[in-house]
Order: C-alpha cells, then structure tokens, then sequence
C-alpha cells in the first residue's frame, strides 16, 4: 500500500465502491471515475486506511469531494 501526504496529486485508478458517497458543487458534480486526479485534502491522523480526495475544474470548482482508500490510487505528483 502506498503512504500518501496530504496535498499529493493522486490518479483514481480503481474504485472499490462505485457507489460511494460523494460532495460537489451544484452543476458540475460527479461521481469519481478511474482516471481522475485530485488531492489528498485530509488524511485522519489515527488511521492511513482512509483518505479524502478533491477533483476540481481549472478555476478551482469542485467537480467531487470523497473518501478512498490508498488502493484505489497512485500517486501522480507528491506534495512539497
């Protein structure tokens, strides 16, 4: 299993629970789907079995807001 920082790129790269709950805004929002990127925006200090995960639109909308597990990512660009 890989360790994720919070604010790394990740690609989703399989989804475990399809049907999983899942935020955005109104108009744009949408399911993830293997192959979207988005950041790690929190990762529960007592557990690395769970992280949430933000995909936005270019000027910074968010497109989903949900929770992964480290599984179903990879990362695509660490945070600094």
């Amino acid at each position: 299993m890989a360790e994720f920082h919070e604010y790394d790129v990740v690609r989703v790269t399989q989804l475990l629970q399809p049907d999983r709950h899942y935020t955005g805004n109104e108009g744009i929002k949408r399911p993830p789907l293997v192959g979207d990127e988005g950041a790690i925006v929190h990762i529960p200090p007592e557990t690395n079995a769970w992280c949430m995960v933000e995909c936005v639109t270019g000027d910074g909308s968010t497109i989903w807001l949900a929770d992964f597990m480290p599984d179903e990512l990879e990362l695509v660009e660490a945070a600094l």
